[in-house]
């Protein structure tokens, strides 16, 4: 499973949902998967791209290693929102029409919805998703397949989010008691999507796993990924 950034802020985030895909925004350098490792230096270089040798490799990592049905975790820290996806596509790379501008190497993922950035369960990962890095792995599935089969899970973006101050909110609590009760209805609650429900996987490892990873109706360790 892999940690890929929606943009360096996660400003491509709904562009990206909406279209299905996610990507990387380098466009000085060509095909990933017919360039040399020098030859993509090479072009990171001559565009003054600062830490060219990781660039390099988050580049031939998305080209070569992520794989379908992979996890893709991509925070939006302006909404405190960890968005999931799954690889369901290869590499892609389109320089003359790109479906995200900018974005010449994609893939499609199906975006499954998001966890609370904030929520006390969050609280060991975010060393691992708050890290800069456009593109990194990270390794433990298990935790983040089984807080996806979870109710903490919601497809609707939320709000910008803005923390208010104690003080701010305890007065605002206060005025509202004290003033009439406000005749604005309340909003319809989001409905949760429902749990994805395991699936036994018909290779020899006997092992059940969330219909997203299976191909042919193996896991990765029986496809030998």
């Amino acid at each position: 499973m892999w940690l890929i950034r929606a943009g360096k802020d996660a400003e491509q985030i709904d562009t990206m949902r909406h279209a299905g895909l996610i990507g990387l925004p380098y466009t000085e350098v060509g095909d990933a998967t017919t360039l040399t490792a020098e030859e993509i230096e090479e072009a990171l270089i001559e565009a003054r791209r600062p830490a060219f040798n990781q660039v390099r490799v988050q580049i031939q990592s998305f080209a070569t290693a992520v794989k379908h049905g992979d996890l893709i975790v991509s925070p939006n820290a302006n909404r405190r929102e960890v968005w999931l996806s799954v690889v369901t596509g290869v590499y892609r790379f389109d320089a003359d029409e790109p479906r995200i501008d900018g974005y010449f190497h994609t893939r499609t993922v199906d975006w499954l919805g998001w966890l609370d950035h904030d929520a006390a369960f969050m609280k060991d990962q975010l060393k691992a998703i708050d890290q800069p890095a456009i593109l990194a792995e990270i390794y433990n599935r298990e935790w983040w397949w089984k807080h996806f089969d979870s109710k903490q899970l919601s497809l609707t973006p939320r709000p910008a989010w803005s923390k208010v101050p104690a003080s701010r909110a305890r007065s605002s609590r206060a005025s509202t008691s004290a003033s009439p009760r406000s005749s604005t209805p309340k909003p319809k609650p989001i409905p949760k999507p429902k749990p994805v429900g395991l699936l036994l996987c018909a290779g020899s490892c006997g092992l059940q796993w969330s219909p997203y990873v299976l191909v042919d109706g193996l896991c990765p360790d029986c496809r030998g990924d």
